[in-house]
């Protein structure tokens, strides 16, 4: 199974958790748990960081906009999300 898919089932089934910065981070941008679980589970691994298995997932939140997840699986099997942020284009 890739990767997106394990994180996409992990969070289907409930086994996730947002740190505390990915928290704040979310709540500074208007997102809420909700966003996050859509994000993630419609969306795709942009990054990825081998040396520590982060993987950046870029998603649509509940109103559209596009959202950052950057989250790793955790040894005892659980998605732990890093940071939430609003994907904004590059000017």
């Amino acid at each position: 199974m890739g990767n997106i898919r394990r994180i996409q089932e992990l969070v289907r089934n409930g086994l996730y958790y947002l740190t505390d910065h990915a928290v704040d981070e979310a709540t500074d941008d208007g997102f809420d748990i909700y966003d996050v679980e859509a994000g993630i589970l419609a969306g795709k691994i942009r990054k990825t960081w081998p040396e520590n298995d982060k993987q950046e997932v870029i998603g649509r939140a509940l109103d559209g906009r596009v959202i950052g997840v950057v989250c790793r699986i955790t040894p005892g099997g659980k998605v732990r999300v890093i940071t939430v942020y609003e994907d904004m284009p590059l000017h």
